[in-house]
């Protein structure tokens, strides 16, 4: 920057920026893991789903009881929980005629802090 303000980045110091961002952050550097990191704050990103995983932070529940604990539709849950599990949030196993979810509590640990400290 000079005294005239911002100056562009040329090619060349632009191709130094990408290269310290893909040291520090691989996993953003290849396309595939970028991906599936996006779909893991995509299943982050809303205030259902957020609820959803305090839910299952607590304990394993079938969705008729994440229905029933938040006191919205089967559907908008269901849709909430497809985006949860594809983004690596949640597992689901089946027990019986029930499909049981529990939150991926290895993948969310990290951020659990920030999430229970937020609103102090």
């Amino acid at each position: 920057m000079n005294d005239k303000g911002w100056e562009i980045k040329g090619k060349a110091s632009m191709e130094k920026v990408r290269e310290s961002a893909e040291s520090q952050f691989p996993a953003v550097a290849d396309p595939s893991e970028a991906q599936g990191l996006a779909s893991f704050f995509k299943a982050l990103s809303d205030e259902t789903r957020l609820r959803i995983a305090s839910l299952l932070w607590i304990e394993d529940l079938c969705m008729c009881e994440i229905v029933t604990a938040l006191g919205g539709a089967a559907s908008t849950v269901s849709h909430h929980l497809r985006i949860m599990e594809a983004g690596g949030l949640i597992a689901s196993r089946r027990e019986g005629k029930f499909t049981i979810y529990s939150v991926e509590k290895e993948k969310l640990s990290p951020i659990i802090t920030m999430i229970k400290n937020e609103l102090k």
